[in-house]
């Protein structure tokens, strides 16, 4: 039987996880999954858009979307990210997402990542987490580690 130990409460980051950016929660709201309405629809999506040093030019927006299984999650990931962004490049003669794998010798972070230059993808366990800056304004720097406290937290709960 399969117990999902890892919520939205546990992981979320908030004023206080963030304090370092005077960070402002600007808005919420729940998501689809990364690959809607194709499976593996995600069995819950939430995102928060926070304003770093109070100013709403530094955007960033949290997503995590939670799946019955690793599996699930990884394909989500994989297959969604086509979907997170409306960028491209070209490869091999075509054109794949924006979003890159990134090897576990240059970050480490989650079971699977992927960049598109500040922003982060990443698969830890049934979780898929979205870091993104909007707006040109937070360095990749920042983002990660973001991204780090919130894998921090998927880490905790798993122990």
């Amino acid at each position: 039987m399969f117990i999902m130990n890892i919520t939205l409460e546990s992981i979320r980051l908030t004023v206080t996880d963030l304090s370092a950016y005077s960070a402002r929660l600007s808005s919420t709201q729940e998501l689809y999954s990364p690959t809607a309405p194709a499976k593996p629809i995600a069995q819950f999506g939430w995102r928060d858009r926070w304003w770093l040093n109070n100013a709403p030019a530094s955007q960033v927006v949290l997503n995590y979307w939670f799946f019955q299984s690793a599996d699930e999650a990884y394909t989500a990931a994989d297959e969604g990210r086509a979907r997170l962004s409306p960028r491209t490049i070209s490869k091999f003669g075509g054109h794949e997402s924006i979003y890159q794998p990134v090897s576990t010798d240059q970050v480490t972070l989650g079971d699977s990542v992927w960049q598109a230059g500040a922003n982060w993808l990443f698969v830890r366990d049934t979780v898929v987490v979205l870091v993104a800056e909007i707006g040109g304004q937070v360095s990749d720097e920042i983002t990660l580690d973001i991204a780090r406290k919130i894998l921090d937290k998927i880490e905790n709960v798993l122990q």
